[in-house]
């Protein structure tokens, strides 16, 4: 009888944590290698600082701005043979390319909904996805694997990474360093993703790196794409899972540095990123400002794809965000992309181009050129400064207006235009 009572309540709370979805354990995995491996957590933070460095070295020279990164994908579908729901289909796995396309990009319909104050810093990463055309051995492939498996009763363990080889019922990678694995999965205990961020810090032994084998990201095949027919949750329905798990990937940590409380010394470590308290978890309230950030203070950043907040809230990466991931595919995540350089802006990104201005740098009076929407009339202009602070803002109609900027210091500001539909950002210079 005791022992029937254990079983039971063994079962009621596996149910209640299942009930409960995990939006991301990249931490608790990166917890899991720490056991055994001390000095795991001291490389990931010299990969990340020796990223920070080279990012702002970029930035200063304005290096290579027009530098588009293609990232080679091979999407890993492992499934139970009595649960074909897992095995997704590929009109899935293509709508989600299509979903990082446009978060990285900034060519996601809801960046209009990126709030004003952060619209200075939001960022087009140039940084692409495609499903791999050739397997490693040169063969022609559609960039797509599908092999029966098994992760056992519960599904795959997101802390034994059991999915990640063939002898544990998953599948090996593709080379690691040529192509960016994704495997989709049933996950355990409702975790929708993770990932492990590059860990090969130089001038550590070597071999000291997490298996290279391991690298890469890890799905719940129901957060997977906007199309699927069952998704785990409507909050997570978006497929903005793979975009927070990519960021991990290529460097980034959670928006609120993955501990508690606004005393951090720098929180994820990306400047441009407000301090937040704790994740939002699964929330999407514009009116939270858990910390006080000096000198400027800034509500939480809950459309930060690196926060745990709905699909539907999430937007946004930043300029300092963006800077490091790049950074981290010119060093540790080197292979796994070629690059294009970018001549004209994308068809794709035309409703960016409303508007110009001239000259730039400027010394007394800003022209903007003003090109509206069909049966749109007005529209906002409003000045930030790189910090983020607004300085100017109006509302305007036509097409050529003149602001004056005699009264700011020399340096760089943002200039924004909003209209109902559009909006569009320009990096303007004051120098007298």
């Amino acid at each position: 009888m005791k022992k029937s009572i254990l079983f039971l309540t063994a079962l009621v709370i596996f149910k209640i944590s299942i009930a409960q979805v995990q939006r991301c354990a990249s931490t608790e995995a990166m917890q899991e290698i720490a056991k055994t491996d001390a000095h795991y957590f001291n490389r990931v933070n010299h990969v990340f600082e020796q990223a920070q460095q080279y990012a702002a070295q970029k930035s200063a020279n304005r290096d290579a701005d027009d530098t588009v990164y293609h990232i080679r994908c091979v999407f890993h579908v492992v499934y139970a043979s009595n649960k074909p729901e897992e095995n997704i289909p590929d009109s899935v796995i293509f709508s989600q390319i299509q979903i990082l396309n446009e978060d990285y990009r900034r060519m996601n319909a809801d960046a209009v909904k990126t709030r004003s104050v952060f619209l200075p810093v939001a960022a087009d990463t140039k940084i692409q996805f495609e499903l791999a055309t050739e397997d490693p051995d040169g063969n022609p492939t559609t960039g797509i694997t599908r092999k029966t498996g098994s992760g056992g009763v519960l599904g795959f363990n997101p802390f034994q990474d059991n999915v990640k080889s063939t002898t544990s019922g998953g599948q090996n990678p593709w080379p690691t360093d040529r192509y960016l694995n994704i495997w989709v999965c049933n996950m355990f205990l409702g975790v929708l993703g993770y990932a492990y961020p590059p860990s090969n810090a130089p001038n550590w032994p070597a071999n000291s790196s997490v298996d290279s084998a391991r690298q890469g990201v890890v799905l719940h095949y129901q957060c997977v794409g906007r199309n699927f027919s069952n998704p785990i949750d409507a909050t997570v329905a978006g497929g903005r899972s793979a975009t927070h798990e990519i960021g991990h990937y290529l460097g980034l940590r959670h928006i609120w540095g993955d501990t508690t409380g606004c005393n951090k010394v720098d929180g994820d470590g990306i400047a441009d990123t407000p301090k937040h308290a704790d994740a939002h978890q699964q929330t999407c309230d514009t009116a939270d400002n858990s910390c006080v950030d000096a000198p400027f203070d800034f509500p939480d950043m809950i459309e930060n794809y690196m926060d745990y907040s709905d699909d539907r809230c999430l937007n946004m990466f930043t300029e300092g965000q963006k800077n490091l991931m790049r950074a981290m595919l010119q060093t540790s995540r080197r292979g796994i992309a070629y690059t294009t350089i970018e001549t004209a802006i994308p068809s794709t990104a035309s409703h960016f181009s409303m508007f110009s201005v001239s000259p730039n740098p400027a010394t007394d009076l800003l022209r903007v050129e003003v090109q509206l929407p069909i049966a749109e009339t007005t529209c906002n202009l409003e000045i930030y400064d790189v910090s983020g602070r607004q300085l100017f803002s109006d509302k305007f109609s036509g097409s050529t207006t003149f602001i004056p900027v005699s009264n700011l210091c020399n340096g760089t500001y943002f200039l924004g235009a909003k209209s109902a539909s559009k909006y569009q950002i320009i990096k303007f210079v004051v120098n007298r």
